[in-house]
């Protein structure tokens, strides 16, 4: 009660509430009205509301009146280190609450080592948890804070594994075993050359030789292409095969024995292209929906592709304006990356006036070929282009042209050859002597 009587006093405390409370942090619908109704007057005026304000925003609330005149009476003002200590220890209680239960079920289930991960994750979060000052560090007294800080940072490194790969032999060498965790990587191409394929030869090699969770988000095509692509691959046929079942007994029992070793998980989901707006927002709900399904976060995220990913509701662009738009959808994504230690990898359609120059070996795609030039490419760690002619078509091998890194030398544009036959986007020994040829 006194906490909610300073924010009608302190503007600091306010903000605090606004930002860091939730309603189900609250105890019944009358607080949870109150907060809403500072809530809402906080962020149009950034100024403490009056009583009489809040409580005609409370009009049609009898129950949340009642407390606004309870508050009004009976409570006073506190200090601001007071509420700061009184927020810190509410939050972390409500917190400790949903992780007890959570880790409870896990227990009864059997799922042990999930119910200690929840705990030890709960007691890195309450150890880091702080609502006071970030501007100011106390180097000698939180010297033993930040050591055991470090220490569990770089424990939680140590248990992840490695996301160090494009399963592209040259790339691969390119990139020198960097971690590619926080980035993103950007695979530009223009119709029919295979955007595709390697958004899921991603997919499939992490988690089936690097044992990575992947969470891939399909926006083009319907749900049973992808994975009866992805099915097709995991078995060394096309998805034409797979998908009308024809398929040896035989392999597909050798199959279902391989994958019982595979350590990582490999999610499909799809949205209808029918009436769905997807946002950033629709993004990242489903990356946390992934973390309650499967119990973990992805290491790779993959989206199929960028070109349909729309910013939120609330920020609809014009026409003329559609270039900001997939800017900022960039950056929201790479933030994403960063702020859930993935890797984001994308898809997206290259604009060329002339077609033709498609057909020309020495010719290749880059960052000029977004319809949003070099505005695109700033948010990404990678720009990748995919190059074919007709003939390197009928011949099944391409060009790779590296248009944008931000870690490693972009090199020369080199070639590899393809088996889509097999779902298989890089053939390594065909690629092999291409090389030995050119």
């Amino acid at each position: 009660m006194d906490l909610y009587y300073t924010c009608f006093k302190n503007e600091y405390i306010l903000s605090i509430v606004c930002e860091h409370i939730r309603p189900e942090h609250l105890p019944d619908r009358e607080f949870q009205a109150l907060h809403k109704a500072l809530q809402s007057l906080f962020r149009t005026s950034r100024k403490c509301p009056s009583f009489s304000m809040v409580k005609q925003s409370l009009s049609r609330s009898k129950g949340a009146m009642n407390l606004l005149d309870d508050i009004y009476d009976t409570s006073g003002m506190l200090s601001t280190d007071e509420c700061v200590r009184q927020l810190e220890a509410y939050i972390r209680q409500v917190h400790f609450q949903k992780v007890y239960k959570e880790v409870g079920e896990l227990y009864n289930k059997q799922r042990l080592d999930e119910a200690y991960e929840g705990l030890r994750q709960y007691t890195i979060w309450s150890d880091s948890f702080g609502l006071g000052s970030q501007d100011f560090v106390n180097v000698i007294g939180d010297f033993d804070n930040n050591l055991r800080a470090n220490r569990s940072k770089k424990a939680d490194e140590t248990m992840r594994r490695p996301v160090n790969s494009f399963y592209i032999d040259e790339l691969d060498k390119r990139n020198g075993g960097r971690d590619l965790r926080g980035q993103m990587t950007c695979f530009l191409a223009s119709t029919g050359v295979g955007k595709s394929h390697i958004a899921r030869w991603i997919g499939r090699n992490a988690c089936q030789f690097s044992g990575l969770n992947v969470l891939h988000i399909q926006l083009e095509g319907s749900r049973d292409e992808v994975v009866d692509a992805y099915s097709a691959s995991l078995i060394g046929c096309s998805a034409y095969a797979f998908s009308n079942g024809r398929i040896s007994d035989e392999d597909i029992q050798s199959t279902i024995e391989e994958l019982k070793e595979i350590s990582g998980k490999l999610y499909v989901k799809s949205y209808s292209r029918f009436g769905n707006r997807v946002t950033t927002t629709d993004i990242y709900k489903t990356i946390q929906d992934f973390k309650k399904i499967t119990g973990t976060t992805p290491d790779v995220v993959i989206i199929d592709s960028m070109d349909l990913v729309h910013l939120p509701q609330s920020a609809r662009f014009g026409v003329k304006e559609k270039r900001l738009e997939v800017i900022e959808v960039a950056n929201n994504l790479k933030d994403i990356a960063g702020d859930e230690k993935l890797w984001m990898v994308v898809t997206y359609q290259s604009t060329i006036e002339d077609r033709e120059k498609l057909n020309d070996e020495k010719y290749v795609l880059t960052e000029y070929n977004c319809s949003e030039a070099k505005g695109l490419s700033r948010p990404l760690t990678h720009l990748i282009t995919l190059n074919q002619t007709t003939n390197e078509s009928k011949e099944n091998t391409m060009r790779i042209n590296i248009a944008k890194s931000r870690f490693f030398k972009k090199g020369e544009v080199f070639r590899i050859a393809t088996d889509y036959d097999h779902e298989i986007f890089f053939d390594r020994a065909r690629s092999l002597n291409l090389s030995r040829l050119g």
